[in-house]
């Protein structure tokens, strides 16, 4: 008696199947099942494909599948799975293209009941069969084509997939646009959840907004890849089912901060050879006339104001300028002065800039490489973030050749894609400079505007959803260019 095969079950976009080790490998070299997809040995626990030791080698290649007349389909005996005999001419009928026959055409039918239309397809002959016509084997009543004994596919899948074929080689333009506008309200409790949390984490520190960044690099990166591979129906989220300090926390940290030094990066140097070499030489000052007249307002009293407040005769006028500036000393008066200027500070959206102008005087050069390093800012973080996307690792992103390289391959599909980010981000901010000047009433002293932050925090999240779907879009349209395995 023959030892019977340890048996395995995977959950794809198609379904949850059954099958054996040998099978499953077959199936990764076919390109029918991802890193991403859900495997699980007999009744263990689900995990990713990608993390099973038995099936690396199936991924990267290097396997060794039994050839095809080795197998001996055994589907009435095998009741656990199914096992597939293709010649050396057969493919698997895993994308509509492979297909003789079109499932889009209006004249469908049943092979044996003509006029019935058909609820399956077999991948290898292309046989069309109504519900009834199939053999159904094993406890998961797997469907198999009575004429060949392969594997058959549902129909109503079949014309997804030429849908979605057809979607692919339409091109990238303003359809691709819409469709990243609407994709984060498909899974609109995962969007508002999100969108809660990232905002309110802003508001709660350093620490907080460092966790909210890595959420949000998370959801990017995770966004990316999934409609990448052509997964607009997967939400957004990461999977926390299984959770992993390292690729839930830690990666998204990393690739985070790789994003930021390889598009920021030259910006970050400049700004800080700018402002170590100008310390060591004092700043230059910055006070303006109003601003040393503002100053001289809150001066203390001199020696003749105090004679004055001693003298019961002094003039009412000069008594009354003294008094005034011996109140400006008391601990109350000069609070609330720091907290009118902390609040018109960060009302301000141009304070920033007007503390960097006394610096800008260093050099007609500094100037164009720091206008050189902002140009490549502004051109590349879409690219940072779509390298980080659909590789994964630090040192892809980190790597500009990887970037440009990519861009080389996308050719105007890029472009595209950057003015659409381009759009996005100016939109974006329109609206916070929108929410800010409303909620401006609601700021308060050393703590800000929190009602802004939330909302904008809140808004922010929403786009960069918005932009990681377009990224991913024009990478699925490029799949056959950068070599990517879309479902």
């Amino acid at each position: 008696m023959s030892a019977q095969p340890e048996m395995w079950r995977v959950s794809t976009i198609e379904g949850v199947f059954e099958t054996d080790l040998e099978t499953l490998k077959q199936w990764i070299v076919e390109g029918c099942v991802l890193p991403t997809d859900k495997v699980s040995k007999g009744n263990l626990s689900w995990i990713n494909a990608g993390r099973v030791p038995k099936l690396k080698g199936a991924f990267e290649g290097v396997t060794d599948i039994p050839s095809a007349s080795s197998q001996q389909p055994d589907t009435e005996t095998n009741q656990g799975g199914w096992q597939v005999s293709l010649n050396e001419t057969q493919t698997p009928f895993d994308t509509p293209h492979e297909s003789p026959y079109s499932p889009t055409s209006p004249l469908v039918s049943c092979q044996n009941h003509p006029g019935v239309e058909p609820e399956y397809v077999c991948r290898a002959c292309a046989t069309m069969l109504c519900a009834e016509c199939p053999r159904f084997v094993g406890t998961s009543k797997i469907a198999v084509c009575p004429f060949c004994g392969d594997l058959c596919h549902s129909y109503t899948e079949i014309k997804t997939k030429t849908a979605r074929a057809e979607f692919q080689s339409s091109g990238f333009g303003f359809s691709d646009f819409l469709t990243a506008v609407q994709y984060p309200w498909k899974h609109k409790t995962a969007l508002i959840g999100g969108a809660f949390l990232y905002g309110l984490l802003l508001l709660t520190g350093f620490r907080g907004s460092l966790f909210a960044w890595m959420i949000m690099f998370g959801c990017i990166s995770h966004v990316i890849s999934q409609v990448a591979w052509g997964r607009l129906d997967r939400s957004f989220m990461p999977d926390f089912s299984e959770f992993s300090f390292i690729e839930d926390l830690v990666q998204p940290l990393f690739l985070g901060l790789g994003i930021t030094l390889v598009s920021w990066g030259p910006v970050i140097v400049l700004v800080l050879a700018l402002v170590l070499g100008v310390v060591s030489g004092g700043p230059p000052s910055t006070k303006s006339p109003s601003g040393q007249l503002h100053a001289a307002e809150h001066q203390g009293p001199t020696e003749e104001d105090l004679s004055v407040l001693m003298d019961p005769n002094a003039d009412p006028n000069k008594t009354e300028e003294a008094n005034r500036k011996l109140y400006q000393l008391r601990p109350g008066a000069q609070i609330a002065r720091d907290a009118e200027r902390s609040k018109s500070e960060q009302d301000d959206p141009t304070g920033m800039l007007r503390q960097l102008l006394p610096y800008l005087g260093v050099g007609i050069v500094f100037v164009f490489l720091l206008g050189v390093g902002l140009v490549w800012a502004v051109f590349y973080y879409p690219m940072a973030l779509t390298v980080a996307g659909y590789t994964q690792s630090f040192w892809s992103v980190v790597n500009p050749l990887v970037g440009l390289d990519t861009i080389r391959r996308m050719g105007t599909t890029y472009f595209k894609a950057f003015g659409m980010v381009l759009l996005i981000q100016f939109t974006g901010a329109i609206v916070g400079g929108i929410v800010i000047l409303v909620t401006s009433p609601f700021s308060l002293p050393f703590m800000g505007n929190l009602p802004a932050a939330f909302l904008n925090g809140s808004i922010t999240f929403y786009l960069n959803l918005v932009i990681a779907c377009l990224l991913g879009l024009s990478l699925y349209k490029c799949a056959d260019r950068l070599n990517i395995n879309v479902d």
